[in-house]
């Protein structure tokens, strides 16, 4: 039996595919086309990851339906409106796509459309077929020398920048996210408001994903400011453009032609853009080259690879880190002290603080640390299902407020690349506070440096032992004692004074799990006059 299913859906096929059944073997990869609506919801559970392109709907009821198995859904080209992106991070989920497969290919079918508009190209065709010969009506317009508006400055639309400036276009460009130095090496003025860009532009092409900012973000509005006779390309994403508006606009003359390969609802057959002259319409085929789908398949096999033989994670969507290996260490030991904080504090967890200081994290994106920690405390609480994708839903459900800070650690912290972890409850009307700070040594040694304020170096074992008592001679025997006679081996102890209390802090690593029974035997002796006792049970 497979120990992973990974559904490649929508065609997948090619290099990408074989890929997959050569490390997860034949039985562990099905093959199959699209998934008909609500076909999903029966047949989610059964697989390990789900592989799409544009084809499949993955909503958030298929989502809830795979009952915590699923752990990735993959989309084979780059937009995800086809996935609830939401439901997946709830459900603690990885959607990842593969941003740079189909750069190529996208920009050259946006290429395609703005010589089709620009000629007449589409309709010139229908016209012949219908054996009519019409040249006069069907007079265009060269692109060189005209303007082109570029909105959306990403891979695709720098590609399209280059080919049109080499077929002697003027580019202008809006996207508030790009860098004005990167604009002036490709020859590109950037203009900080889009009206004024459309305005400006004989042609306009459209290259951003579809948020709920750029929903219809050419409108009827914003069509009435552009330059009468201008053309419209989209190959972006079908929202951007209100469809009724680009129609009526292209009817009534007041722009010359549009092309588009994408639309709001999609398959499309019908609708205000069919039936207009001037518009030519292409059924999604951006990503639709032999290139593009074997570059894609491949890329997203080698991603889903990477997650379940390293758990490393690629162009994911939905979160908001990347994490790298190096950091992967840290990330373990964040979360166990996360487990051991939440049970030290005594009170229902409502704060957290994590800082990474040491130049180690200098250069890092440290999110992971953060998602860790947490994902360690809602364990320790019991929250079952807790992942680095949806650790902050989660925690943010049950008022816990998280926070990372990077290089900030207390004046008098370790002199060495470490994480310190503050977590601060409330319980019976009262703040209440525990602090951990741990490093990892360069052979992945992971310790425990400091609880409160007690200087302590200790190994993370499977099953701890946490206790505070008087700092009182005999103490550390007695206790061997009473784990010895019920058969629990210590492996490892570590006592320190808590300075500020005159208190001693003792860790102790156990060979198994310590039952309860033991530890009540410890809470109950006289002679310990023990303050507290946890039993932390780390890697279960």
């Amino acid at each position: 039996m497979a120990k992973y299913v990974v559904v490649a859906a929508d065609n997948i096929k090619g290099s990408g595919l074989e890929l997959l059944k050569r490390h997860f073997g034949a039985d562990g990869v099905v093959a199959r086309g699209k998934f008909a609506e609500g076909e999903l919801v029966g047949k989610i559970s059964a697989c390990d990851a789900l592989l799409v392109r544009s084809g499949t709907r993955v909503d958030r009821r298929a989502i809830e339906a795979a009952g915590g198995r699923l752990k990735i859904i993959g989309r084979a080209g780059v937009g995800t409106d086809n996935i609830d992106k939401a439901a997946a991070t709830e459900r603690g989920v990885i959607v990842m796509n593969t941003p740079f497969g189909n750069t190529v290919s996208a920009a050259e079918q946006t290429i395609a459309l703005l010589f089709a508009v620009a000629r007449n190209t589409a309709r010139a065709d229908r016209l012949m077929r219908d054996g009519r010969w019409e040249k006069k009506s069907l007079v265009g317009s060269e692109v060189s020398g005209k303007t082109l508006a570029v909105v959306g400055m990403g891979k695709i639309g720098q590609h399209v920048v280059r080919v049109m400036q080499a077929a002697g276009m003027r580019v202008i460009a809006f996207d508030p996210f790009f860098p004005a130095e990167r604009a002036r090496e490709l020859k590109v003025e950037l203009l900080p408001d889009l009206d004024q860009a459309l305005a400006r532009a004989d042609f306009v092409t459209l290259h951003t994903p579809l948020t709920e900012q750029t929903r219809n973000l050419l409108s009827a509005g914003r069509i009435a400011k552009m330059k009468p006779g201008a053309r419209v390309v989209n190959c972006s994403r079908g929202g951007v453009v209100d469809e009724a508006a680009l129609a009526e606009a292209v009817r009534s003359g007041r722009l010359a032609a549009a092309g588009l390969d994408v639309f709001s609802s999609e398959p499309m057959t019908s609708g205000p853009l069919f039936g207009v002259d001037n518009i030519t319409l292409t059924p999604h085929l951006g990503a639709s080259t032999e290139e593009a789908e074997e570059r894609c398949g491949l890329q997203l096999a080698e991603q889903v690879i990477a997650f379940f033989e390293e758990g490393k994670i690629q162009n994911a969507v939905n979160v908001t880190f990347s994490p790298e290996p190096s950091l992967a260490p840290y990330a373990e030991l964040a979360a166990a002290m996360g487990r051991i904080a939440s049970r030290l504090v005594n009170a229902p967890v409502a704060e957290a603080e994590v800082r990474a200081g040491g130049d180690f994290f200098a250069d890092k994106d440290c999110g992971i640390l953060r998602f860790a920690a947490v994902k360690g405390i809602l364990g320790a609480c019991g929250v079952e299902g807790a992942n680095d994708i949806n650790a902050m839903f989660l925690a943010q459900q049950r008022g816990i407020r998280a926070e990372l800070i990077l290089s900030a650690a207390a004046a008098d912290a370790p002199r060495i690349d470490h994480i310190d972890l503050v977590v601060r409850g409330l319980a019976d009307g009262k703040r209440k506070e525990t602090h951990l700070a741990g490093t990892v040594y360069q052979d992945g040694r992971k310790r425990l440096i400091r609880i409160d304020d007690a200087d302590i170096e200790v190994r993370l074992d499977d099953h701890m032992l946490f206790l505070r008592y008087p700092d009182k001679p005999g103490v550390i025997g007695r206790i061997g004692t009473l784990l010895g006679d019920r058969g629990i081996n210590i492996e490892n102890m570590q006592v320190g004074l808590l300075k500020s209390l005159k208190k001693a802090s003792m860790v102790i690593g156990a060979g198994q799990e310590v039952p309860p029974e033991a530890v009540e035997a410890i809470r109950r002796d006289p002679r310990l006059e023990i303050e507290r006792i946890y039993s932390v049970n780390l890697f279960d």
